[in-house]
């Protein structure tokens, strides 16, 4: 999970002004970049500016949203969304945050996530 240390905040926090899906709105982000790195939510879900427009920015959220409300806050960090690289991932499946999509289930079977299913 994401966390900001206090250094990185560029601002303090923003908040949810609707939601739809994996998309939500959020108001006052008139010093926003595209593509700006964002936790959303009680949870602090990985997310990402996607458009802005005025004062308003749609934030892209790349976890589960169930339990992301109207009013929840975002907090904005100064540098874009990106991701490791190293010798530990190679040989591994990964989401498009660095999730695993593969894991071993009680049997002992290879289990790979796959969308299409």
């Amino acid at each position: 999970m994401t966390t900001f240390e206090d250094s990185e905040k560029e601002s303090e926090y923003d908040y949810v002004r609707k939601a739809s899906g994996s998309v939500v709105v959020a108001d006052d982000m008139n010093e926003a970049a595209m593509y700006e790195l964002m936790c959303s939510g009680r949870e602090n879900l990985n997310s990402e500016i996607i458009r802005l427009e005025g004062d308003s920015a749609a934030i892209q959220v790349y976890e589960e949203t169930v339990r992301l409300m109207i009013n929840d806050q975002v907090v904005r960090a100064p540098k874009p969304l990106s991701v490791e690289s190293g010798p530990g991932i190679l040989g591994n499946i990964l989401g498009g945050i660095q999730g695993p999509l593969k894991t071993i289930d009680a049997s002992g079977a290879l289990v790979v996530f796959d969308a299409r299913l």
